[in-house]
Formats: structure tokens, sequence, C-alpha cells
């Protein structure tokens, strides 16, 4: 970018380091590092609702000092303050990505990574390739598979068979595990059913299912807490600690950087990617701000797992790190996914009388009990909840602890088939809502839960307008790597439109609840910052705030809005960093890719 250098007097900038010196106790040598960086000739667009429109601000040390015209910002021009000339592009905020999950992503990328979009000839070469190039015999963990089905009927849209002779073929010398695409099922080759001790006679950990066959026999698919036994087992095999953080976390943070996020919600956190971003913010490695949710202990089925659980949970406190990383969320996950029934309605299944899905992955009395004690001491909940059964559940302990004087930021993740009784509690309790952007529009998971649910139900998904006029406090997460990128842009573009990246086709559910480009970048800056607890210090560029933004290729708001898939980012700038940033012409004429 262009740096021109400015000859007039900043009597702003001495005031404003006078203001620092009194509150970094005087140190000359603090005051004279801070550089003043002046971003003037930009389309800005701000996310500050008295001001939504600006020609550039100043950036001081981490945060905005002025945000205006080009007139206003004149002042802060000196011989040593450094002018960017942002040359007419578009600036806004970062995108605050309120459901992801590090910890799958990083495992994919030191494993086995593949989408169902790959195809299954190019997903089973790179499957068996990866165990013919690996040399030790630790398991193997990987995704996403297409859905899973029942009775080791085919993948969905895959000619291969939902069964570990699947997996046998391609690797059959290590344990495999590899999970669907839902993120709630994984596939299991025969060596790593051996090593877990899974049988004919094997009984599923309550809240899960060992999937078997007509005759009894298990298939390998897992689902639900019955996958999560089998993950505990095969991570004991991920590295850990430094190694971890260089070889997994630290591209994937890169990665997200290059979409343009610059802070994000782990909604299912561990104890040792707890640890892990703990030893990143104290370093000042971090290149994104994380709030997590700690998945409960009911979670996990050893012991070992559960205690890690209950002691990050006790003791959260030990992982605040600044603006870099808090951790007193509590993550609870009542219903499942798509492709296995394990969503929970209201009302039965179609064609069913009594078939309401399930089971409960975790046991809603148990539920209860516990909102009801963290609540108390100051954890806010996210809660996984998909069915119309499970939103109701969570709403009924979120206005329990609303009766009981809480007003903590309790939030409904996912939030997919509202009951139409329902709609007006949200706002009734203060109830965030979370919603998953990358699956409402039509993607090939849809049409099984057309057969289970029937259009009329279908029509309930995802009713973000319909929220988003009752007042209701509204972000937005991918729920990468469930879905098979975190780029942002397809989500906005798709909030709008409810079709597929590009336009033209079928449109998800009820066309109603299209939203307008500036409610969809609203849920992924500000709104996101809100369910974090961060709006004061993130999520719109103005002054006083921490400077995290981004520089884009395109003005969203001068395009077509089928073509804001196809945004790149130029430039993530967090705390006043640049963390991101096109290096040559041959980055600059690629999309976003849409894997690892």
């Amino acid at each position: 970018m262009k740096r021109i250098a400015s000859i007039l007097i900043n009597i702003g900038v001495i005031a404003f380091l006078s203001a620092c010196a009194d509150k970094n106790s005087g140190s000359d040598e603090q005051i004279n590092s801070q550089i003043t960086k002046v971003y003037v000739n930009g389309r800005v667009y701000t996310q500050d609702n008295a001001a939504p429109w600006a020609e550039g601000f100043v950036v001081i040390d981490d945060k905005f000092v002025a945000v205006g015209d080009a007139e206003s910002l004149k002042s802060w021009m000196t011989p040593e303050s450094e002018t960017i000339d942002l040359a007419g592009q578009f600036v806004m905020p970062g995108f605050v990505e309120e459901h992801i999950h590090p910890d799958m992503a990083t495992e994919s990328y030191l494993g086995i990574n593949i989408v169902p979009s790959m195809g299954w000839e190019k997903v089973s070469h790179i499957i068996e390739t990866f165990g013919e190039q690996k040399s030790d015999d630790k398991w193997i963990i990987g995704g996403a598979l297409n859905w899973l089905a029942d009775n080791g009927e085919k993948m969905h849209q895959i000619d291969a068979l939902s069964h570990f002779t699947t997996l046998d073929k391609l690797i059959n010398d290590k344990p495999l595990l590899l999970w669907d695409v839902g993120g709630h099922a994984v596939l299991i080759n025969s060596l790593g059913l051996k090593k877990l001790g899974i049988d004919e006679n094997s009984t599923a950990p309550e809240g899960g299912i060992i999937v078997k066959d007509k005759d009894g026999q298990p298939t390998g698919v897992l689902r639900e807490t019955a996958a999560n036994m089998a993950y505990e087992i095969a991570l004991k095999d991920l590295p850990k600690g430094r190694e971890l953080i260089n070889s997994g976390i630290k591209p994937i943070f890169s990665q997200l950087n290059q979409f343009g996020i610059t802070s994000i919600t782990d909604a299912w956190a561990r104890a040792y990617m707890l640890d892990a971003y703990k030893t990143l913010a104290d370093s000042g490695e971090l290149t994104l701000r994380i709030k997590a949710y700690i998945a409960d202990p009911i979670e996990w089925l050893s012991p070992e797992w559960k205690e890690a659980a209950s002691n990050a949970i006790a003791n959260h406190q030990a992982y605040k790190v600044d603006h870099w990383l808090n951790a007193d969320g509590v993550k609870f996950v009542l219903d499942g996914s798509a492709g296995g029934q394990t969503i929970i309605m209201v009302e039965p299944y179609e064609g069913t009388s009594d078939q309401h899905g399930g089971p409960w992955r975790n046991d809603p009395d148990y539920f209860a009990e516990k909102f009801s004690e963290y609540d108390k001491k100051g954890h806010v909940m996210k809660v996984h909840a998909v069915g119309s059964q499970s939103i109701r559940t969570a709403l009924d302990a979120i206005e329990k602890s609303r009766e009981n004087g809480s007003t903590l930021r309790h939030n409904i993740a996912h939030t997919v088939f509202v009951h139409p009784d329902d709609i007006k509690r949200f706002k009734e309790h203060n109830v965030g809502v979370e919603f998953s952007p990358h699956f409402w529009y039509p993607v090939s998971g849809w049409d099984i839960i057309r057969d289970e649910l029937g259009q009329r139900r279908l029509d309930w998904a995802f009713p973000f307008k319909t929220l988003k006029n009752e007042g209701v406090a509204i972000s937005v997460g991918s729920d990468w790597p469930v879905a098979e990128s975190p780029n942002p842009f397809l989500e906005l573009e798709t909030m709008v439109t409810r079709q597929v990246p590009g336009g033209g086709g079928e449109i998800l559910s009820d066309p109603k609840e299209r939203i307008s480009l500036s409610d969809a970048i609203e849920v992924f800056t500000i709104g996101g910052a809100f369910a974090q607890n961060r709006e004061d210090i993130i999520g719109s560029i103005e002054t006083g705030k921490l400077a995290d933004f981004i520089i884009l290729n395109q003005n969203l708001f001068e395009i077509e809005i089928n073509q804001v898939h196809k945004t790149r980012v130029i430039q993530t700038v967090v705390g006043g960093k640049t963390v991101y940033e096109t290096k040559t012409e041959t980055e600059k004429g690629t999309t976003n890719g849409s894997t690892l």
C-alpha cells in the first residue's frame, strides 16, 4: 500500500500520548515505541450505527483513537506518524466467528483432511496414501466423510458403505477414526474396533449409539457419546503442548486470519487446547481472540477426561489473558445432527407415531441441574440444540435462570428447528441465538432431513428475520470443520439469498427469512462480539475499541449479492498488528479456498 509522509502538527497525538503516559506510569520507552498509523482514503464500514461510514481512522498501539472523514484525520499526521493510503479499498471490522472447533480442524490438518465435495475417488486415494506414508501404528484421526447411514448402508450420495470394510480396503494395519460431515458420528476400521473392544456384545454408553447390522454385528459407525468414547482413546496419540501448537494450531489460526477472522469461539473446548491457547496468549503469539466454552464432563466417558473437564471449568480464571483469552463458558450438547435421527423433535418424525429422535446426548435432568449450578457460579452456557424439543428444553433452563435473577448471556447453538410456539420466548427471556449459515442453503444433508421431518418443519429452519425483528441477540458461526470451510463470505451471501453460493436453484425453507447484507454483517461482527461479552472492545470500528479490522478486494455493498462469496481478504489486522496480508500478484488472483 502507498505510504505518504505528513508535515502537519499533531496536537491530538500529543494529548493521547500524555494520557498513555499517565496510564503506563510515565514509561518513556513504552510511549516512544507507539507508532501512530493514520489510514486515509478508504471506504470504511464501521458497524457503528451513529456513523456507519468513514473515510479513515487512526491506530495507536492496539486501539482506534480516531475515526472520521479526511479533514478530521489531518491533525493526526506528523513527520513521525505513518500514513497508509487505502486507495478507496473497502474496510470493515474483523469477523467474530461464534462457533468453531479448532481442535477438530487441527486433528484433520495433522491427519486425514477430506471433505465430501472431493468425491469418493479422491477421498479414498487421500486416505490410502496417508496410511501408506504413516510409519507408526498410532491412531489416525480425520474427516469428514459424507453422512453415515445405519445398517451398513451406503454413505449419503457416495458409492461406499457406512461399514468398517470400506476403511479396511484403504487402511487395515493402523486404527482409523473418521468423522462424518455432521460431526456427531464416526466410522472406524476393524483394527480400531478391535482395539476398542467393540463387538456384538458391546453396549453403548448413555447418550450414544453403537450401530449394528441386522445380524447384530457392529458396522463401525458410532454416534454421539459412543463416538466420543472412541475419540478419547484415539486422542491419546495426538501431539500436545508446543508440538501441537506449532504443527497444528498455528496453521489453523493462520488460515482463519486469511479469511478475515479476528475473534473465535471454541464451542467444545478441552483442557489440553486451553493449555495451548494460554501458552500462545502468554507469549504474544495469538493472532486472534478466543472465547472458550469448556465441554461439560458429561461429554466424556473416562475418569481422566471427566476430571480434566471438571478442573478446567473450576479453574477457568487461570486461562484468562487480557482481551485475548477467556474460558468462562460451559458447553452442553442436548441432541445430535441429521443422518441418524439424533435431533430431538416435539412432534414425531415423518411416518412414525412415537419416534421423536435421540437419544438425548446430555441427559435433560442432569442438564437442568448443572445449568442452574453453573449459572449461579457465573458461567455462561452455550447449548447445542438442533431439534424443536431440545431447543425447548434449553429455553426452559434459561427461563428458570431468569426467574432466579440471572442476567448472563446464555445462548443456544445452531437453533435450527424452532417450534413456532417458542419464537416469543427468546426475547422474553433474553436468550441469545447462534445460527449456522453454512447449513441454511441447500446442501446434501437437507434431503435426508426433508424425508425425516417433512417440508412443513423444514420451513421452520433458521428463523433469522423473525427473531431479528423480535429484537433477539443473534450471532453466527460456521461450525468448521463440520462445515467444509470457515469462509465467512460464503455465509454472508447465503444468509441473504438462502441459495447455493453464486445463486440460482432451490431456496432453503421459508424465503421470508432472508435478511439484508447489512444485517448479515452486523451479526458477524458486533453480534458475535455481544455474544462473547466483548461488544465494548471489538465488533466495530470506533474510537477506543481494539483495532481489529480487515481490508477487502471489493466493496460488499457495490457488487451483486451472488458475487459476495468471491471476496478476498487483502489484509487482516488484530490489535493494530497485521496478521495476514496478500504478498504477491499470484495470491491476489486466487480465491480463498474451501478446505484446510
